[in-house]
């Protein structure tokens, strides 16, 4: 009979046992860090845009050529190339994925002076876009 209610004890102490080990997987001050980094790459994305303006100066394929194949390309149509063409659409491709590195660097670099590392802010963007629940929280939080 002891045995029993000691086991009925054990049996209903264990769920409260364990929830009050489960532990905030982050910081409110390590989510507010968050909210803050991650309103600053919606306020500053990289604007592939302006790259493709930018770097097509520096390639040889005259201004309304290049406004044909990049039509092409996003309607998703091919379109017969130069050898010379696709040389310069390469040379466009490496000089915006510079940009983009430049871009990445100085992201790495905010994030850092939030006193953030780089992957734990990788880490909550993650499962900020896969639980809406875990977006619902930090999205309540109020930032300066």
């Amino acid at each position: 009979m002891k045995l029993k209610l000691l086991f009925l004890i054990l049996l209903f102490s264990f769920p409260v046992i364990i929830t009050a080990q489960v532990k905030e997987k982050y910081t409110k001050t390590e989510l507010t860090t968050f909210l803050k980094i991650y309103k600053h790459t919606l306020d500053h994305p990289f604007d592939i845009t302006s790259s493709m303006q930018k770097n097509a100066k520096s390639i040889k394929i005259p201004e309304e050529r290049l406004g044909e194949i990049l039509q092409a390309q996003f309607a998703g149509n091919s379109l017969k190339l130069t050898e010379a063409e696709n040389k310069e659409m390469t040379t466009l491709k490496k000089l915006m994925e510079v940009d983009q590195e430049s871009y990445n660097k100085a992201l790495e670099k905010y994030i850092l002076d939030n006193k953030m590392t780089n992957n734990k802010y990788k880490e909550i963007v993650a499962e900020y876009y896969s639980s809406q629940k875990f977006q619902k929280k930090v999205n309540k939080l109020n930032i300066k």
